[in-house]
């Protein structure tokens, strides 16, 4: 029957996606030591992180399976993959950042991280992560089984994640400058660079994720307008190398006034 109804593009019933992932929910496709560790992680309710897996990622599967058509369904699961890749993404972009504070904006509305103290929140990233890989993994399997999902869709995939992931770098690595700054009790220099960001660095970013947004859509319900995108990613690099530019600009300006202005001190 799920061969019939894949050859025959038919919508899948939640009983067969969880049959076609019941090998994958019994035992969860991770490496040893990482399914040992997230195994041994237990929450206050006494639930594992894979038991924690386990009850997402049979919602995730009811969600495919409630959308009437195998279109409809086939969208859904790949959108399901963009958004697990983005955990992914996200985690993969906080290596050498030191401050939960430069990255916070992105889950401090979450229930999921709300529930912990900040000082946590780079733990509770680390089980997002591991729950996302998962997700990620068994959902492409699902997809590849039965939504003809195809080695052009894998690379549309990478692209995302690989502009998602360049986003988040900028994002970022300014956020952790001023956290610096204000550690260092740099306030001035804190509260300009943030300003600058603000007012120059946010509306580029905003105009990435409408970008973004778009890439998501055209791989979930077409295919990547690749001239188009390349188009665009191309103007937004040329933006940040005035952006670049200028920042530099106004650093060496400011460093020559600190100069000329220690110099007439010391006169």
């Amino acid at each position: 029957m799920t061969i019939l109804k894949r050859l025959l593009k038919r919508p899948f019933s939640l009983a067969d996606l969880l049959g076609l992932a019941a090998h994958n929910i019994s035992k969860p496709p991770l490496p040893p030591q990482m399914y040992e560790a997230a195994a041994g992680m237990v929450g206050k309710r006494g639930v594992s992180l894979l038991d924690h897996w386990r009850e997402g990622f049979s919602v995730q599967l009811g969600e495919v399976a409630a959308q009437p058509t195998w279109q409809l369904q086939r969208s859904k699961i790949l959108r399901l993959v963009i958004a697990e890749n983005g955990w992914c993404d996200v985690f993969a972009c906080t290596n050498g950042i030191e401050s939960p504070d430069a990255w916070a904006h992105l889950v401090a509305d979450l229930d999921y991280f709300k529930a912990f103290p900040k000082d946590a929140w780079k733990s509770v990233l680390l089980q997002k992560y591991v729950t996302a890989l998962l997700s990620a993994g068994c959902l492409m399997e699902v997809a590849h089984r039965v939504y003809a999902l195809t080695k052009l869709k894998e690379i549309e995939l990478k692209l995302y994640s690989e502009y998602y992931r360049e986003i988040l770098k900028l994002d970022f690595s300014i956020n952790q400058m001023v956290v610096t700054l204000i550690d260092e009790e740099q306030d001035d220099q804190a509260l300009e660079l943030a300003d600058a960001k603000d007012e120059v660095i946010n509306p580029l970013i905003a105009d990435q994720y409408k970008l973004l947004a778009l890439i998501a859509e055209q791989i979930a319900n077409s295919k990547i307008d690749l001239s188009s995108v390349k188009e665009k990613m191309d103007a937004f690099d040329a933006r940040k190398r005035e952006l670049a530019d200028a920042f530099l600009q106004a650093s060496y300006t400011a460093n020559g006034e600190f100069s000329d202005e220690q110099g007439t001190n010391g006169r």
